[in-house]
């Protein structure tokens, strides 16, 4: 079951492509925007994380931070952000497979990924916004990111 509006994010500790530790508690006092993905290298995903890092400006400007966790290795993630440029951290949920995903709900057991969840979180690390798709082969609507953030 997913995490909901209202409730506070779980306590995690995961490793970015770059090598550093990044927890949970890292996010507390920003607002920050914790987007899950299946498949690196992917063409979905490639067209979702650069409509991500296109318009990172105007989710900085709305004092938001991204963060990217995905169910794959850090090599591949960190081979995934030099490909597309990427600034903002992308997490390893790789092993135990899927173990944050699963806390916030959004594992697909069958498929052993994550789903597409973007769960938006206040300084406090509670929930205030979430974006998804319900199917593992489309694209969230970036039209609600823009509506969030008032992107033009």
């Amino acid at each position: 079951m997913s995490l909901n509006i209202g409730d506070s994010i779980p306590e995690f500790s995961l490793i970015n492509y770059d090598k550093e530790k990044y927890e949970s508690k890292d996010s507390l006092g920003r607002k920050t925007m914790f987007v899950f993905m299946p498949f690196p290298f992917s063409s979905v995903c490639d067209g979702e994380i650069c409509e991500l890092r296109d318009n990172l400006d105007s989710f900085k400007s709305a004092e938001t931070d991204t963060v990217m966790i995905t169910v794959a290795a850090r090599p591949t993630n960190e081979a995934w952000a030099k490909h597309n440029q990427i600034e903002f951290p992308i997490l390893a949920d790789f092993w135990p497979h899927g173990e944050v995903s699963k806390m916030f709900g959004c594992f697909n057991e069958g498929a052993g990924i994550s789903l597409r969840y973007t769960y938006i979180t206040d300084e406090n690390n509670v929930i205030t916004e979430i974006i998804k798709s319900d199917e593992i082969g489309v694209e969230r609507d970036f039209q609600a990111y823009k509506e969030k953030f008032s992107i033009s």
